[in-house]
């Protein structure tokens, strides 16, 4: 054949399938053939949140060893590669998926609108049948590949027949049972919607079966409740509380609390816990003291730590997390042959539930709420999701699945820690504007001097994803490929923007909406969908929402006065400081920092995008700017980079292992780029919709 047409076809090929490629003109497209995969097994390894530039310094200084020798075997993206817009999870992490834009995969937030449907609702990107696009999972398993997803975000929708495990469902509020009682806790549980309860301790009576203890001590007995939320499927659950000293020595010193169900008359038989100070168990709640209703007889569990025991019982705290369940599916061979459950229970859902640790993740109201320490937080977000996670990752890739040659494997800490604690390291703004939330968490007053003990949070986060991905690559085997990524970087903020009144301000809305995406007041002729750093504001126009109330004539009127509210937007505590960073109208996002953002029923009417410190999420009502009670975010735009003020929105992105060419860091990646590249080194054809291009430059 001639050269030049040779060169032609494969060029249009390559096209038509990777739709276009990074140079690499030497690069031999025999062996990235369909059928002849380079890398037949495949680990996509995604820590949420995590940045490029702290996951280098932290692997060069020792802390994440197997990201350090996947670089050095390997290759690293330059300042890792382009997220998507915007930079939310609920965006980033279905284009990881798919290899397609928000235009494409259809979730163009992680709250949005979705015109033509009910004014009055949000739409959330995790909601079924939300996702338009189809997956690298589905794409693997329809090439008869076994694929796995293990606490990938979105996985759910990607409706893979392999097993998937995503996050849980919560069945009741959290709290603490505390003693003497702080106003102050109460009022910040309160404003978080958690749970506070003073303990009041008499001597404990009609107890059997109780240990042996100190009579210098005489135990002691209160009782707790935990709220629940959906009262059809999970009853409000009431546990009496035993106070004792088990060191009979003649000093009154209360070191251990038992736990028993209300039901149970104080017999301490059938106890479901019991703990020194500092101890975080798990209480598991099977079969019949499981969930109720339309879940009767399904297991869930709780964990419980006793933060505060004082040997006089001078201070007592007792700390609860939520009642869960992990949620999982399979249909495969190896997950029916699993244990059956009740009516339309999954199987894979039913024995990870009774049998492995139980779902938990990092909760961040009771923080914020003031009735935990920084360290609960972290133990829980850290220690136990680890337990947790790694068990079900265990159990997935080893046991139940051992020949995966797909894994898809999510890790939620980096993003959870930054959250919480960026801002609280970061001593200034971008434009080297005190922060007024450096080293204080209250945001005021003296400082918390733990600058330290936070810079460790996070580092320990990122040392945690090293772990995760240490396990995921052992146990998929010695021959794996490895893709580490992560959906976006992360910025410190400390403000937090009142979209509400913002539009009530400008006359859009009647009295200002309380809730992300739903309206405010009638008449509202727009609202306000939002999450970090963006805001999508979606029109009630008349004849394309039902109820709308904006003649399509006043349409470009209307959209005139939200550009203009933004555009106004000041701060009036800082005076001359940029709180909006970019306004986009509609028709505008097709190329935002390159991701083609327009989804033409799904998009906002206007696109504001703040600039940090300011997001937002947890605004205070009636006033347009005011501090907020977390301290990082992202949604901000893909490119924003400011290293030395803690912000990089880039994502990871690092491959190695068979097919891939250990060479320096590669400019010009997209996540998009990912999922197509991914399936051209397994040989199989890529997601349908996939608008990425395969990396060429990355293989030998």
């Amino acid at each position: 054949m001639n050269k030049r047409v040779f060169f032609f076809l494969a060029a249009v090929l390559g096209f038509f399938w990777g739709q276009g490629c990074v140079a690499g003109s030497k690069v031999s497209q025999d062996r990235l053939a369909q059928g002849k995969p380079a890398a037949p097994r495949v680990l996509f390894f995604v820590a949420d949140g995590m940045r490029p530039d702290l996951m280098e310094s932290y692997a060069r200084q020792g802390f994440m060893t197997t990201y350090r020798q996947l670089i050095d075997q390997g290759v690293l993206g330059q300042n890792g590669m382009a997220p998507p817009f915007p930079t939310n999870s609920g965006v980033c992490w279905y284009s990881l998926a798919t290899g397609a834009y928000p235009a494409q995969h259809g979730s163009t937030n992680n709250t949005f609108h979705r015109i033509g449907g009910d004014f009055n609702k949000p739409t959330f990107y995790s909601m079924p049948d939300i996702l338009q696009a189809d997956t690298l999972a589905a794409a693997a398993e329809r090439a008869g590949r076994k694929v796995a997803q293990v606490h990938w975000v979105g996985g759910l929708n990607a409706k893979i027949a392999g097993p998937t495990v995503e996050f849980g469902s919560y069945f009741s509020n959290r709290g603490v049972l505390a003693a003497p009682f702080s106003t102050e806790e109460e009022t910040g549980a309160a404003a978080f919607g958690v749970s506070y309860q003073a303990a009041s301790f008499l001597p404990a009576d009609g107890w059997i079966n109780v240990p042996k203890g100190d009579p210098a001590a005489p135990p002691r007995q209160a009782v707790f409740k935990i709220p629940t939320w959906k009262p059809a499927e999970n009853p409000d659950r009431v546990y009496d509380v035993y106070v004792f000293d088990s060191q009979v020595d003649g000093l009154p010193t209360y070191d251990r609390v038992i736990l028993v169900p209300g039901g149970c008359s104080k017999n301490v038989s059938c106890q479901s816990v019991d703990l020194a100070s500092g101890e975080f168990k798990e209480v598991k709640l099977p079969g019949p003291s499981g969930l109720t209703g339309p879940r009767a007889g399904q297991a869930a569990s709780f964990y419980v730590k006793l933060i505060i025991l004082e040997p006089d019982l001078g201070r007592f705290k007792l700390y609860f997390t939520p009642v869960a369940r992990v949620t999982a599916t399979c249909t495969t061979d190896a997950c029916n042959s699993l244990p059956p459950g009740g009516p339309g229970e999954d199987r894979l859902e039913k024995y990870i539930a009774e049998n492995l640790p139980g779902y938990i993740l990092a909760d961040a109201a009771p923080l914020q709420a003031g009735i935990i320490d920084e360290e609960t937080y972290v133990q829980q977000g850290l220690d136990l999701e680890a337990t947790y996670g790694n068990a079900v990752t265990t159990f997935i890739l080893e046991t139940l699945q051992p020949q995966t040659d797909l894994a898809l494997v999510g890790y939620p800490v980096p993003d959870e820690f930054q959250h919480h604690f960026l801002g609280l390291i970061t001593p200034s703004d971008m434009d080297g504007t005190p922060n007024p939330c450096y080293d204080r968490r209250r945001c005021q007053g003296d400082l918390d001097h733990r600058v330290t003990e936070r810079e460790g949070y996070i580092r320990s986060a990122y040392s945690g994803a090293d772990a995760k991905l240490a396990l995921a690559r052992q146990l998929m085997g010695p021959y794996v490929t490895v893709f580490a990524a992560s959906d976006h970087g992360f910025a410190p903020h400390w403000y937090a923007v009142n979209t509400g009144k913002i539009l009530e301000d400008a006359g859009l809305q009647s009295t200002a909406q309380t809730a992300n995406c739903r309206p405010g007041g009638a008449p509202t002729l727009a609202k306000a969908c939002y999450s970090g750093a963006t805001v999508q504001v979606y029109i009630s126009l008349e004849g394309r929402d039902p109820g709308g109330v904006v003649p399509a004539a006043h349409y470009e009127k209307v959209r005139d006065e939200i550009l203009a509210a933004f555009r106004n937007l000041k701060d009036p505590e800082n005076p001359g400081k940029q709180v909006v960073l970019k306004i986009l109208k509609k028709e505008e996002l097709g190329n935002v920092d390159g991701s083609d953002s327009l989804h033409p029923t799904r998009s906002g009417d206007v696109v504001a995008v703040l600039r940090p410190p300011y997001q937002f999420n947890a605004s205070t009502p009636e006033k347009r700017i005011a501090l907020a009670p977390f301290f990082g975010s992202h949604g901000h735009l893909p490119n924003l980079v400011d290293i030395p003020h803690q912000v990089n929105l880039r994502a990871v992105f690092l491959a190695s292992g068979p097919g891939i060419r250990r060479q320096g860091p590669i400019p010009g990646i997209h996540a998009v780029d990912l999922a197509p590249t991914i399936s051209r080194l397994m040989g199989i054809p890529p997601p349908a919709q996939a608008r990425g291009k395969i990396l060429f430059s990355l293989v030998p």
